[in-house]
């Protein structure tokens, strides 16, 4: 039986068709749809986020950048995305944003604000990188920020890549703890979170459940939260064509109970963003971000 606690967002504008392309983003909408199918989630109602606005994206990106990303110009500030850059994309990403936002701002009514997109972590201010032209989490922390300038959020990022535009952001801002548990030899080039756990190839479930666990009770003992940002990559997959760690398919739902059971033990709100996922077959990508879903949809 599927909780009131948890909120739904999605925007049809997420998906987008890239032939070709490594990145799956035509995955929303067959989330979208498989949620749609389920006996117990298909009567949720799912909510529309709101486009991010030119007011919120600079409160974090630079002017300088955002004229390149809206004149849909590939410079030395938008070329590292490796995204196409056109119209559509971009409004895909406005309402990435604006899906965070809306999940941070239900967090006041619901346990758990789970955005269907988002988690574009590897955003800086003044350029894109990483299949990310604009940082939604960081976005919405600071748009938190201003009805809630002493709320302390923590980032647990436990995608395969290091979640390095977060850990830029926020390096000298002692209200954001950021935790970064990924794949230690590929990309990105790493920056400096509060906690980073760099993980060998092969690491399998049980090892990387007892490191998350670990790991958490440090946090716990570091940081006082109020509210988390869950960035809840598919990627670790054993069968992800761009990683080489083991982490099964039900390892992967066990981590996100862990990370819901670490936010309701703290009775902390956490908003939860989908990130990477590139399964060999397309299908497992779906299938784990549903199951992130089932995670904190349980009763």
């Amino acid at each position: 039986m599927a909780s009131n606690a948890l909120a739904l967002i999605y925007h049809s504008s997420y998906n987008l068709e890239l032939p070709g392309h490594v990145f799956p983003a035509h995955k929303y909408s067959h989330l979208y749809n498989r949620v749609k199918r389920d006996p117990v989630y298909a009567s949720f109602d799912i909510l529309l986020p709101k486009k991010a606005d030119d007011a919120e994206l600079e409160l974090v990106h630079t002017k300088e950048y955002l004229d390149d990303l809206f004149g849909y110009e590939h410079t030395a500030r938008t070329m590292y995305s490796e995204l196409p850059l056109n119209r559509s994309i971009v409004e895909s990403f406005m309402y990435g944003v604006g899906g965070t936002i809306y999940a941070s701002e239900l967090c006041d009514k619901h346990r758990f604000g789970f955005n269907m997109g988002g988690g574009y972590h590897h955003s800086f201010p003044d350029k894109a990188e990483g299949f990310c032209y604009l940082n939604d989490v960081a976005i919405a922390i600071r748009k938190q920020r201003e009805t809630k300038p002493n709320q302390n959020a923590l980032i647990i990022d436990l995608d395969l890549h290091q979640g390095n535009g977060n850990s830029y952001i926020f390096q000298h801002d002692d209200k954001v703890y950021t935790f970064s548990m990924h794949q230690g030899n590929l990309y990105p080039k790493k920056e400096i979170s509060n906690l980073d756990v760099n993980l060998e190839p092969n690491t399998k479930d049980d090892e990387y459940l007892s490191i998350l666990d670990t790991s958490l009770k440090q946090i716990r003992k570091d940081f006082d939260a109020n509210i988390i940002y869950y960035v809840a990559g598919a990627d670790p997959y054993e069968d992800d064509s761009l990683g080489e760690l083991k982490v099964s398919m039900k390892g992967l739902k066990e981590r996100d109970q862990m990370v819901r059971k670490f936010a309701e033990s703290q009775n902390i709100p956490c908003v939860v963003t989908l990130a990477g996922g590139y399964a060999r077959d397309f299908r497992d990508t779906v299938e784990i971000h549903f199951n992130t879903i089932t995670a904190f949809g349980e009763k």
